[in-house]
């Protein structure tokens, strides 16, 4: 009796942990337009970006400061990547779509997939302005 309560009381655990964290319903816009931040310097048009068909990722791949349960935030809010003037650094609007060495940045997400998940050269993702 005390092992099938055990037993029970573990599944229990186990779903609640990681099963029901995913109930929550996240409903992301299925295209897109990444635009830069107010007052950048831009050389490329604006990337077009479909979450539908980023929808196999875990949500977290790119917004790797999502807790899973409070509403999901853009790259440009407040506290992530609100710097627009320069291109390195932690809080750098560019590094988060460019960083090669980092999966969570579309740029490094592609090449660690060998070009196979995604686009890697720049006119790709930003058509060339006409």
């Amino acid at each position: 009796m005390k092992r099938t309560l055990l037993t029970m009381l573990s599944c229990l655990a186990l779903v609640t942990m990681f099963y029901l964290p995913n109930l929550q319903a996240t409903e992301a816009p299925a295209d897109m337009t990444i635009q830069p931040l107010e007052g950048m310097k831009v050389t490329k048009a604006p990337v077009d970006f479909s979450h539908k068909g980023h929808a196999a990722l875990d949500c977290k791949a790119c917004h790797h400061k999502w807790d899973g349960t409070s509403e999901i935030k853009g790259c440009a809010s407040e506290g992530c990547h609100t710097d627009g003037a320069n291109k390195k650094g932690d809080h750098s609007f560019y590094r988060a779509f460019h960083d090669m060495k980092s999966e969570n940045s579309c740029l490094g997400c592609h090449r660690a997939n060998k070009g196979k998940a995604g686009p890697t050269k720049c006119n790709d993702c930003h058509p060339k302005k006409s």
